[in-house]
């Protein structure tokens, strides 16, 4: 398994857990660096949660004012993630 593909299922594991509520961007990266091993670079974060939100699994909400990202599951999301 590639380590992409380890950082989308962390990534939807933990949007579970969140129970519907979002998860600001940081804290998500946090819990794919602390999650994955080896621990992972930026870029296969940010590619993971991409490909996440164009298959419609997770979306990302941009604060207007400080630019920040919260993330969620969506419905097909968290189907994914409840088979996982």
């Amino acid at each position: 398994m590639s380590q992409v593909t380890e950082i989308k299922r962390l990534v939807l594991m933990v949007l579970l857990r969140m129970d519907g509520d979002p998860m600001p961007g940081g804290a998500l990266d946090s819990a794919a660096k602390r999650g994955v091993v080896p621990r992972p670079l930026e870029s296969d974060i940010e590619l993971a949660k991409h490909q996440l939100e164009g298959d419609h699994y997770i979306v990302g909400t941009r604060d207007d004012l400080d630019g920040s990202v919260t993330w969620g599951l969506t419905t097909k999301g968290e189907l994914k993630a409840k088979q996982l």
